[in-house]
């Protein structure tokens, strides 16, 4: 089986970020200067000037457990407590816990990738 994200849904879910933890105005402007890249198993993230990154570090053998990213991003700026539950971000490490179930204890993972403006998630 294989999941297919595009940046636009990407954007979607940064815009879904931003709307709760900003006003309108910058979310706007964030949508006009922002240019989101999926190269080489990394999503840059270019606003203005600044440039950030997520990459993968770590992937679970099978699709509950802790999913592992590095990233540059300035989480000083980010309202944690809006965070959903299963997601914890740390200085450089963002780990997505995704828990234990009859699905997802059966599924493995093959490969995640981002490339082509798309993150490709190929599971067994």
């Amino acid at each position: 089986m294989e999941i297919i994200v595009d940046k636009y849904m990407i954007m979607d879910i940064l815009n879904g970020i931003i709307k709760y933890t900003t006003y309108d105005i910058i979310r706007k402007i964030f949508n006009m200067i922002t240019n989101v890249r999926f190269m080489k198993n990394k999503i840059e993230i270019k606003v203005l000037f600044i440039k950030y990154f997520i990459s993968i570090d770590n992937i679970p053998e099978k699709l509950n457990g802790i999913l592992e990213f590095k990233h540059n991003l300035p989480i000083d700026k980010i309202n944690k407590g809006k965070l959903p539950k299963n997601i914890y971000i740390d200085k450089n490490k963002i780990y997505v816990y995704i828990p234990d179930n009859i699905i997802t204890r059966n599924i493995y993972f093959e490969e995640i990738s981002f490339d082509n403006d798309q993150i490709i998630i190929r599971l067994n």
